[in-house]
């Protein structure tokens, strides 16, 4: 019999293969991992760190996730090994390949839209992840007021102002913190 850490773990692999086949794919072309887009700079989250980070908080306690600024997809669908997830990515290139990865892996409890989170309605997620490329102030100030539930952030550059720190990670998992609303 095998146990739901064990299938999580078999499909955390396969998601890993997807994502290095494309990103195989990217250097063969010349490109790289990361780029601007409309809204931002598009830069990969590392999977392992990222999987790591979702087992120590223990995202399956969540029932919804919202990847803001999904990209190309990889935290979505790793999210997805825990919990319903929905992926917000506005470029419609990383859009498009997010959905063709998450169809040729299978995976159904993950949704992306091609819109923009700003703009979403974002009272039906429990947990918002966000990895910032700069300070997220409109975000911020929106949900202080109108929103409860976990923000987890990767990386250390853009604390939240109106969020209270309530637990991190080890730091060789990542630098990821999560936040409650003050």
């Amino acid at each position: 019999m095998v146990s739901r850490s064990d299938e999580r773990d078999g499909t955390f692999r396969r998601v890993e293969v997807a994502y290095e086949n494309f990103y195989q794919l990217l250097n063969a072309d010349g490109a790289l991992p990361y780029r601007s887009t409309e809204s931002g700079m598009w830069a990969t989250s590392d999977l392992k760190e990222v999987y790591r980070a979702f087992c120590h908080f223990q995202l399956n306690r969540y029932t919804h996730l919202a990847d803001l600024g999904s990209g190309d997809g990889r935290v979505a669908l790793v999210g997805s090994l825990f919990t319903k997830v929905t992926g917000y990515e506005t470029d419609a290139v990383l859009y498009q390949k997010s959905v063709e990865i998450r169809d040729q892996l299978g995976i159904h409890n993950v949704i992306f839209l091609q819109q923009n989170y700003l703009v979403a309605d974002l009272a039906p997620y429990d947990i918002l992840y966000l990895y910032p490329d700069k300070p997220f102030y409109a975000l911020e100030d929106r949900l202080h007021h109108s929103w409860q539930g976990h923000l987890l952030v990767n990386g250390p550059h853009f604390p939240p102002r109106h969020f209270s720190r309530i637990a991190e990670c080890p730091p060789s998992f990542g630098r990821f913190v999560l936040y409650e609303s003050i």
